[in-house]
């Protein structure tokens, strides 16, 4: 029997043919509302896409999700962890916009590029706004994956050190000039001037970027996150924003998205905000189809698939070899 694969509703269920073109073992369809899923996951053995519970519920068969992007964590309710039902996820499709987003980030704050568009009209005003250079300078990356990794490259090659906090990484990986583990994560903070969050979102990280880590860096520090917004805590954030605690932040991504109109945020002029544009970019779709393409043509001749998700402890292991 052919393996069925649901393309759940998105821009992947384009890609159905090129699915079908992997092997004559694989049947991919297209479900593009709530009802088509439901009536198509009854005999699915795989699903393309972040598959909520309701119609989890409803498989009968279901071995495999493939994730459309990196983060999974929607996917991780009680009956999915206790199945035998393995999650994937495209690590490594969105590394470069993901990283030059957070490099986009930092360097509209040092070069003072968003207060000059805020008031491009007044050239007496940016003359007052305070520049820096990045060259070196000291940076801490919160999570070495795929993601920090890009980052910390990046960084390195702007001339920076670069600091990588990781729980799973045992040997430096490129572009990391120092690394440190979780605990030692607030005398990191308070050495360093940027710090970037790439980690991912699970039940130890849940909050884990709150008063007393702002309290711990320096008060010309800026944050970046591109990661989850529920990793920092927002309510801090704001504080430490409006209390001078740092000196700005980049956020990509929020606690609640789309950003509520009445979060404070909107009206720090410390903080520079962009609506979850991180990963998006052409090469990154192709790549996340290039990775989905390969990990089918992984299960149809029983090979070991990529980026297989550990469910309980909520990341991807990382190949530290």
């Amino acid at each position: 029997m052919p393996t069925k694969v649901v393309v759940m509703a998105g821009r992947w269920a384009e890609w159905v043919d090129d699915y079908n073109a992997v092997s004559p073992d694989i049947n991919a369809v297209a479900a593009h509302t709530d009802d088509a899923l439901a009536e198509e996951i009854v005999d699915a053995d795989v699903v393309f896409g972040r598959l909520p519970r309701e119609p989890f519920l409803l498989a009968k068969q279901l071995k495999w999700v493939q994730s459309i992007g990196v983060g999974f964590e929607t996917m991780l309710y009680p009956e999915m962890i206790e199945s035998e039902v393995i999650i994937t996820n495209t690590a490594g499709a969105f590394d470069s916009a993901m990283a030059e987003h957070a490099i986009a980030l930092l360097l509209s704050h040092t070069r003072g590029i968003v207060a000059a568009e805020r008031h491009r009209r007044n050239r007496f005003y940016t003359r007052d706004v305070p520049l820096s250079q990045v060259d070196g300078r000291r940076a801490c990356v919160l999570g070495l994956g795929t993601i920090g990794r890009n980052i910390a490259v990046r960084l390195h090659a702007l001339g920076l050190h670069v600091v990588g906090v990781d729980a799973q990484v045992t040997q430096t990986p490129e572009g990391v000039d120092e690394l440190a583990t979780p605990d030692q994560s607030l005398d990191v903070l308070s050495r360093v001037d940027f710090v970037f969050v790439a980690l991912p979102l699970t039940d130890t990280t849940r909050g884990m970027v709150n008063a007393e880590w702002f309290d711990a860096m320096p008060d010309h520090a800026y944050l970046v996150n591109v990661a989850r917004g529920p990793i920092v805590n927002e309510s801090d954030l704001v504080t430490a924003l409006q209390q001078g605690k740092i000196a700005g932040a980049g956020i990509d991504v929020f606690e609640v998205e789309p950003l509520p109109e009445e979060s404070p945020l909107w009206n720090q002029s410390n903080a520079i905000i962009t609506y979850h544009l991180g990963g998006r970019s052409a090469e990154g779709e192709r790549n996340m189809k290039e990775i989905f393409c390969e990990n089918l043509r992984r299960w149809a001749k029983g090979d070991p698939l990529l980026n297989v998700v550990d469910k309980w402890k909520g990341y991807v292991v990382q190949d530290d070899s």
